[in-house]
C-alpha cells in the first residue's frame, strides 16, 4: 500500500515506519482516522498506532509516531 497522506511530515513518519517493520492498513469507516501503523509482531499484543487524517499539529503527530516506532521493542 502507497503512504499518500496528506501531510509532508506524516507522510516522512510513516515511511520511516515502514523502513522499520510496520505494517500500514487505510482505515475505513473511521471520520479522524486516516490509517493505522501496527508493529513487526503479528498478534494482538503488538504496538498498534492510529495516524489522524489532519491533526491539528501534524509535526508533533509524526513525532508521536516515530516515537512509537522507536519505542516499540518487538523489533522487525
Amino acid at each position: 500500500m502507497t503512504a499518500r497522506h496528506p501531510d509532508k511530515h506524516i507522510r516522512a513518519a510513516i515511511a520511516y515506519a515502514l523502513e522499520q517493520g510496520w505494517r500500514l492498513t487505510k482505515a475505513s469507516g473511521h471520520a479522524h482516522i486516516w490509517g493505522k501503523l501496527s508493529c513487526p509482531l503479528p498478534t494482538r499484543d503488538g504496538c498498534l498506532f492510529n495516524i489522524h487524517s489532519t491533526p491539528s499539529h501534524p509535526q508533533a503527530h509524526a513525532a508521536r509516531i516515530r516515537r512509537a516506532v522507536d519505542h516499540c521493542h518487538h523489533g522487525p
